[in-house]
Order: structure tokens, then sequence, then C-alpha cells
């Protein structure tokens, strides 16, 4: 890996280059993260309102 791909950050890069180096790690979720982070999100907020009434 060259010395200038470890100093750019996500938004210095273009779309494809952006893509081709998310290809190269061979992991694709899809949107399970981000619907996880929700769903869980939405059961924190219904536990802390259930816990304090």
């Amino acid at each position: 890996m060259s010395d200038s791909k470890l100093t750019k950050q996500d938004e210095d890069i273009s779309a494809p280059e952006f893509l081709e180096e998310e290809a190269e790690h061979g992991i694709d979720h899809g949107n399970w993260p981000e619907l996880f982070g929700v769903l869980l999100t939405g059961f924190l907020m219904w536990l802390i309102f259930a816990l304090t009434g």
C-alpha cells in the first residue's frame, strides 16, 4: 500500500476509487449495518422511556 493512500480521507477520493478500494477488502454488508443501527437506536430509546416512566 502506498503512503499516499494512507493519508487520503474518504472525502478526498473519487467515488469509483472508493468503490474499488472497498471491493479490495471483499466485504459487502449492504444496508444491514444501517438497518441494525436504526433498530438498536429505536430499542434503546424505547427502553429509556419505559424505564424512566
